[in-house]
């Protein structure tokens, strides 16, 4: 069984990587997709250089599964970010946000 503490992380991590794909495809709808920006879990899986799944990804941005740490370096990686991007997203995250992420995980 899966710890409270846990479960706090495995939230953040999924909106932290949330937040981070949702500014690539923002980035990618100003450039009208004329870019090579990593936008999408598919992208993400094929950028990968690994056999990171479309499946894996899913579960990473998903709230509901662990990741493992390596998975999570390889999608922000993936995505065009370093550790430090994901850190400083993932430390400013509100106990709001991480509350409603929550409400709307638990409704699907």
């Amino acid at each position: 069984m899966i710890k409270e503490s846990e479960k706090i992380i495995i939230l953040k991590t999924a909106i932290t990587l949330r937040k981070m794909l949702s500014k690539n495809k923002s980035y990618s709808s100003k450039t009208d997709g004329n870019s090579d920006v990593v936008n999408s879990y598919d992208k993400i899986a094929a950028n990968s250089n690994s056999e990171l799944t479309k499946a894996t990804v899913n579960s990473a941005f998903s709230g509901k599964k662990r990741s493992t740490m390596a998975t999570i370096v390889l999608i922000i990686e993936s995505m065009g970010y370093l550790m430090k991007d994901f850190s400083e997203i993932y430390d400013k995250l509100s106990e709001k946000e991480i509350s409603k992420f929550r409400d709307e995980v638990m409704k699907k």
